[in-house]
């Protein structure tokens, strides 16, 4: 009898030390989930990404280096992955063009130095937290080249998005940071922000400047509408607008109904339409809250079609800092329909006529206003007056501080309410 209980004890002991085995083996596994695991795809031996998505522990990290080009539709719904290239030229090509070559719904995935093409979007993060794409290239796709929506997050970081069928990084009811890349030859825009969306464009979660290059896409650099909002600093956004038989005339940057920041240091030049679009939107020109330069430069846009170097329209409201406005195609400013500006420390000037009585400084139409702020600006060399107003309902305040100077037909050409 002491015996048989004995054993029984002896049983409950060694099961014991298993427990606490296992609980120590838990410990162990949470720290291997910290260790990077790494294997090798080589698409000319036949091997797949979507293969080796399925190898490991999927609570472990895992780094699946690319050789070669592989030809296949990729989803990634682990957590702590990183695609990279083993050697320059690796590729992920998406042969079905109605699906996404790469489409990710886990957390913290990495997309680091390889080329993406064909497909549907290239990069589509769905509701994914973290995505990182960088030192890539999206090219060629069907769709937009790179893609955050349903509440994705994440960066875009030196990265080249080119030559895709729709836009180049389209951030939809998402947040997205694009930073030190170029975004060119888009079908329609560089950067798409819709539906409530946030990003940050040349600057980075650290206020820190990265500025991009946004370029010759078909319709406008950047887009921002339907409630959504943007920090733009340090960007050269140049010669948009390529494609108007699409029926738009294409702005550097277009804003509808939602709000933005151009802190400073953007270029927005040679674009085929107004270098700044607003619609029912709010915008501030020089933002001096960030710890970097404020001057925004806004030069050579526009055509007799689409003119302005900034056009406000429909109730929009601008607040314009340190901005030099010149040599844009019809007018510097044009505000229509209710818009307004306070206007401070800025320059206006050479800016030219596409038909006569055109090629103001600043124009106001429609029961729109601008107010001069200090520190005094400069508006002067314009084609047309200083400052119109072409009725009534329009108005100019504090003309002293706006620095009207000498221009081709006059100073101010307002009579007030």
């Amino acid at each position: 009898m002491n015996a048989r209980r004995s054993l029984v004890f002896s049983i409950a002991a060694l099961s014991l030390v298993a427990l606490h085995a296992r609980a120590d083996s838990d410990k162990d596994r949470d720290r291997d989930r910290d260790r990077d695991r790494t294997t090798t795809v080589d698409c000319a031996a036949g091997d797949t990404v979507a293969r080796a998505l399925r190898q490991g522990d999927e609570r472990k990290s895992l780094t699946i280096l690319i050789n070669g080009s592989c030809s296949e539709h990729v989803v990634i719904n682990r957590s702590d992955i990183k695609l990279a290239a083993a050697a320059p030229g690796a590729t992920i090509s998406g042969p079905d063009p109605t699906i996404d070559v790469i489409r990710v719904t886990g957390t913290r995935v990495t997309i680091d130095g390889i080329t993406v093409t064909g497909g549907r979007n290239g990069v589509t993060a769905d509701g994914a937290a973290g995505l990182i794409v960088q030192n890539a290239s999206v090219q060629g796709t069907g769709r937009n080249g790179i893609s955050y929506a349903h509440g994705a997050s994440g960066t875009v970081d030196g990265a080249r998005v080119m030559s895709n069928g729709r836009d180049g990084v389209a951030i939809d009811a998402a947040s997205g940071t694009v930073i030190n890349s170029q975004v060119s030859q888009n079908a329609r825009m560089g950067i798409s922000v819709t539906t409530g969306g946030a990003a940050r464009i040349g600057i980075d979660n650290f206020n820190v400047a990265g500025g991009n290059t946004i370029s010759t896409n078909a319709v406008n650099g950047i887009h921002i509408v339907f409630g959504s909002t943007a920090l733009i600093a340090a960007n050269a956004i140049m010669g948009n607008g390529t494609n108007p038989s699409l029926g738009f005339t294409g702005s550097g940057v277009n804003i509808v109904s939602a709000t933005a920041s151009l802190i400073g240091d953007n270029t927005i030049s040679g674009n085929v339409g107004a270098g700044l679009n607003l619609r029912s939107a709010s915008v501030d020109i020089g933002n001096p809250n960030f710890d970097l330069p404020t001057v925004n430069t806004i030069t050579n846009n526009g055509n007799p079609n689409s003119t302005g170097g900034i056009s406000g329209f429909l109730g929009s409201a601008l607040a314009i800092r340190d901005a030099v406005i010149s040599n844009n195609v019809g007018f510097g400013v044009i505000l229509t329909l209710t818009s307004s500006a306070q206007i401070g420390n800025s320059t206006i000037q050479n800016n030219t006529a596409t038909v006569p009585g055109s090629g103001d400084g600043i124009r106001l139409q429609l029961g729109s206003a601008v107010l001069g702020a200090a520190p005094n600006g400069s508006v002067s060399g314009n084609a047309g007056f200083g400052v119109n107003c072409t009725d009534a309902e329009s108005s100019v305040a504090n003309t002293a501080v706006l620095g009207i100077g000498i221009n081709a037909r006059g100073g101010v050409a307002c009579t007030g309410f």
